[in-house]
């Protein structure tokens, strides 16, 4: 028996001991639809993403494909499945607060983020209640640095249809204060939503030594203003 079957062997014998974890059961459920592959980092992603198992299986076939490692048919597994996790979800404890609120979230994120060890940009969204229904992970090999594509933020916010967005970063080390780049995203991030009509309520950055609000700051209504389209055809023009 190999090492990876070995694993297997193991992790589906703790089925009835009752004591398993939600990335456990999750990969323990994809093991149908991978046969060949190691499902635990998959597993991970589903739950980042998602927040929780009833996430993972209330979330329609087009918000899964846009997990890393999951394609149309993992997807529609997922979703076929969904009802048959019913009776996990009272138990079911949520990776990230049901509700965005600006102050509790600093404390959320002073928790979560703490663990990180490599740079992540974070986008929840947010429905018109400004309940957190879904959150994306941008993230490269290199853990000293991200990088998010104007494309896929685009197809992100076209697929989930979200009213509001609230983004994360983290700063390994130093001061959580915006660097040149972080300034440069959070315009291009603002530019995005107002395109299309979403809310970019604001932008966080953790570091080990605080949490920078750009709204706190008084800086994102400046940034809501001057990176609106109204605001720049305005100054071309073109309105």
């Amino acid at each position: 028996m190999s090492e990876h079957d070995g694993h297997r062997h193991r992790i589906i014998e703790k089925l009835d001991t009752g004591v398993l974890c939600e990335h456990e059961l999750l990969e323990i459920l994809l093991f149908n639809a991978l046969p060949r592959r190691n499902t635990n980092d998959l597993a991970h992603r589903l739950l980042t993403a998602f927040g929780s198992i009833r996430g993972v299986f209330s979330a329609s076939v087009e918000q899964l494909k846009l997990v890393d490692g999951v394609g149309e048919n993992v997807a529609a597994y997922l979703r076929c499945i969904g009802r048959f996790y019913e009776t996990y979800y009272e138990a079911d404890k949520e990776a990230f607060p049901r509700r965005f609120d600006p102050e509790s979230f600093i404390s959320y994120i002073n928790e979560r983020y703490a663990r990180m060890d490599r740079e992540v940009l974070d986008f929840y969204l947010l429905d018109e209640r400004k309940n957190i229904v879904f959150c994306k992970r941008f993230t490269i090999d290199n853990p000293q640095r991200v990088v998010m594509k104007p494309e896929e933020l685009t197809k992100l916010i076209l697929v989930n249809k979200p009213s509001g967005v609230a983004v994360v970063h983290n700063h390994l080390s130093g001061s959580c204060f915006p660097s040149p780049s972080d300034d440069k995203t959070t315009n291009q991030i603002q530019l995005i939503c107002s395109i299309h009509n979403v809310l970019f309520c604001d932008h966080y950055i953790y570091s080990p030594v605080g949490v920078y609000s750009y709204y706190r700051s008084g800086r994102m209504k400046e940034i809501n203003r001057e990176f609106s389209i109204g605001a720049i055809l305005k100054e071309r023009g073109g309105v």
